[in-house]
């Protein structure tokens, strides 16, 4: 019973939250996003609203349709306090139809950021055309949108820890390592330069290659 009481008051709080969200100048004031080093400020009034709380932009239509080439997203409020205080809008990227895959948010006190996109794959044979690639955006409580901070901070992490890896990977195939003792690794004066040159090589022909090697570790 509790736990139904418990669930009624969450869902009343969020109709709540949805009507001052609408009611939010933040709505006459908008929102806007630009691609870094591709486009200009694009407007909420470009996004298709689904309804009070979520917007869509076809970015293979209004934009490119080679969109990899889109690598970062610049996402703001066009007016500060245009929120709720305990509201906040979050930035997501869908490619295919596929599910959604969440980015980032603003809030009042967060007014703007920039967030890599790092598009969802989809098999080598996919059809790319219009609304293949796509930006949602989603009004959302404030407290959910931290909870999905929170994940994307593990997700950082689990990344740090991939290059920590392919670091240790690299060392170990580079010629004159030699292992000293059961913990401890010799290596040439130049095995960092080496490796970082690899990774910067690596990365900018394919910014996923580490991430996409997780499963596989």
């Amino acid at each position: 019973a509790r736990k139904c009481v418990h669930t009624r008051v969450h869902i009343y709080a969020d109709r709540l939250l949805w009507h001052a969200i609408s009611r939010s100048r933040s709505m006459s004031s908008g929102f806007g996003i630009f691609f870094t080093g591709c486009t200009t400020p694009i407007p909420n009034t470009a996004f298709t609203q689904a309804d009070s709380r979520h917007w869509v932009l076809d970015a293979t239509s209004l934009v490119t349709s080679g969109h990899t080439d889109l690598k970062e997203v610049a996402f703001f409020l066009v007016q500060p306090n245009s929120l709720p205080s305990d509201a906040a809008l979050s930035l997501f990227v869908s490619t295919g139809g596929q599910d959604w895959s969440y980015r980032g948010c603003v809030t009042n006190s967060h007014p703007s950021d920039v967030f890599p996109l790092s598009w969802p794959e989809l098999p080598p044979c996919t059809v790319v055309g219009p609304g293949y690639a796509q930006i949602g955006v989603l009004a959302e409580p404030l407290d959910q949108a931290r909870a999905k901070e929170g994940s994307k901070l593990g997700a950082k992490e689990e990344f740090a820890k991939m290059v920590g890896l392919d670091l240790f990977n690299f060392m170990q195939s580079f010629g004159g390592v030699q292992n000293v003792g059961s913990n401890n690794l010799l290596v040439p004066m130049n095995v960092l330069d080496a490796w970082y040159q690899r990774l910067e090589r690596r990365l900018r022909k394919d910014p996923d290659f580490l991430t996409r090697q997780r499963d596989k570790v």
